[in-house]
């Protein structure tokens, strides 16, 4: 009876998971569920290596060491000396008198990877794989190889443009969008690594926006092995796009440890094409000095949020002197994109096109709103480098400390000169006899700082005598009761905090924020 039941149970049981499996199974209407990759095993980047390893491309370089046989370069290797009349000193003379001319015209090289963006022979790779080259040389990857000129160069980010003349079409890969880039996806890297062309490797996006020593740096990271010759090479998202152009990488040995750091397309890509056009990069400027927004500066200038970068000064004669933009504006946003540090914006400036009105989203007394406004070339033929905008204010220069005339006597300081006290600062007017004493230039106009009290406000915000007050709150100054005024109006209107412009001697402006007591 017992062994009846239990079979009875089983078919019971049975008869349930055909049905629950029954119900599982996908109707006539629904496509069956892919199969998905069981481990790495599963996983192969064959066909897509496949697929590009004919775009990218072996370069190499030759130099005249003409400093080989040059005695007087202290890089050159010196001939022996062998004094007369010893052992062998004719055959050593005899030796290098036939050599050296054989050592001059020893070429250096040099091996580095580009990759094809045009069938028609347009090649990209790094500028410190070319630079210095008397002859360029690619080789592709079915071995052929021919002479290459160079079409332009950007030093600033490290880029080259190459022209081959293929006598049939090449095969050509094309930039993707870096910005859509996320960290830990798969990335490929093909290149010519310690000379070994073709090699290809794997790894993810460990990093994105690095900064190394450059202006407009912002590397994708990745642990795809770079090693030596892979400089200038493809890095490939998995739908075959390049994403970057390898440029550097990290490491105490030489050899890769898993550091590498590439050039984005988002970057790249327009620098390229302004090559190719015009031989040279064509970049903008504004000329702006920004400086990086703490909270407490942000609260100053009305905004509670401390995102963005604010103006600290308009460059004399630069495109910004006439503009909408004003000294305390915070910058939100540049043409769409969002400005998170004062790194941004000359990158962003950079890339968009002279002339061309981009809109600007700003924070003015604690206000939103856009303003638009054209970036100008910059000077110069091949001028990449941008004027010091964009940045925190220059390095003060030296500044005489004897507050000696042309005379060569200190001036007596005046005593009718009116003076009041602020938040640990005395201020008195910014007469002749002020400029001489702190020798502050002519263009600086103001309330002069005549003394700080130790540990207070003004000290701990780095204000020194000799600085002079432009701005309190974005409105300008000219008098101590200037200050004073101004400071009870924002006290009485509540606020807590107050942004101060103020000036060094040589006209390097600086904003602080003052609690308000």
């Amino acid at each position: 009876m017992k062994s009846m039941l239990l079979r009875h149970r089983q078919r019971l049981i049975c008869a349930s998971l055909a049905t629950v499996l029954a119900a599982a199974a996908p109707g006539p209407g629904f496509a069956a569920a892919k199969p998905q990759p069981e481990s790495l095993a599963d996983v192969s980047v064959a066909d897509l290596s496949e697929r590009l390893l004919d775009a990218v491309v072996n370069i190499s370089i030759s130099q005249k060491d003409d400093a080989a046989s040059d005695e007087s370069d202290p890089d050159s290797a010196p001939r022996p000396k062998v004094p007369e009349g010893q052992p062998f000193s004719d055959l050593f003379k005899d030796y290098f008198d036939n050599h050296d001319g054989e050592r001059q015209k020893n070429p250096i090289s040099s091996l580095g990877s580009g990759f094809i963006i045009d069938p028609s022979g347009i090649i990209v790779t790094n500028n410190h794989v070319i630079d210095g080259a008397d002859s360029i040389e690619v080789t592709l990857a079915d071995g052929t190889s021919m002479p290459a000129t160079l079409l332009g160069v950007d030093k600033e980010t490290d880029l080259a443009v190459l022209k081959v003349a293929p006598e049939e079409p090449l095969k050509a890969v094309s930039f993707g969008d870096s910005r859509k880039v996320r960290i830990g996806q798969w990335v490929l890297a093909i290149g010519n690594p310690f000379g070994l062309g073709g090699s290809v490797t794997l790894g993810i996006v460990s990093a994105r926006g690095r900064t190394l020593d450059g202006p407009y740096d912002n590397f994708i990271q990745t642990d795809a092995a770079i090693n030596k010759g892979n400089s200038g090479g493809p890095l490939f998202d998995m739908d075959g796009n390049v994403i970057g152009i390898n440029t550097a990488i990290l490491s105490p040995s030489g050899g890769s440890i898993g550091i590498g750091f590439a050039v984005p397309s988002e970057l790249a890509e327009k620098v390229v094409h302004q090559l190719i056009d015009y031989g040279h990069t064509r970049r903008g400027w504004l000329g702006l000095r920004v400086m990086a927004v703490s909270e407490d500066l942000a609260k100053s200038l009305g905004d509670d949020d401390p995102d963005g970068v604010m103006v600290s000064s308009l460059i004399e004669g630069g495109p910004a002197e006439n503009g909408p933009l004003k000294p305390g504006d915070i910058i939100l946003s540049y043409d769409g994109q969002n400005v998170d540090s004062v790194k941004d914006l000359p990158r962003f400036v950079a890339e968009s096109i002279p002339g061309e009105n981009v809109p600007i989203v700003i924070m003015r007394d604690g206000k939103r709103m856009t303003v638009r406004m054209a970036p100008a070339l910059v000077a110069g033929d091949e001028a990449d480098v941008p004027p010091p905008e964009d940045k925190a204010g220059d390095e003060a220069q030296s500044v005489p400390d004897d507050g000696a005339t042309e005379e060569g006597a200190p001036p007596e300081a005046s005593e009718t000169v009116p003076t009041s006290a602020a938040y640990g600062m005395t201020l008195g007017l910014l007469d002749d006899n002020g400029r001489a004493v702190h020798a502050i230039d002519p263009s600086v106009e103001g309330v002069l700082i005549t003394a700080v009290e130790p540990g207070s406000e003004a000290s701990k915000e780095g204000i020194l005598p000799g600085m002079v007050i432009s701005e309190i709150g974005q409105q300008a100054v000219n008098t101590p009761t200037d200050v004073t005024e101004r400071l009870t109006q924002l006290v009485s209107e509540g606020r807590r905090s107050v942004s101060v412009m103020v000036t060094s001697p040589d006209g390097t402006l600086k904003v602080v924020s003052l609690v308000l007591e």
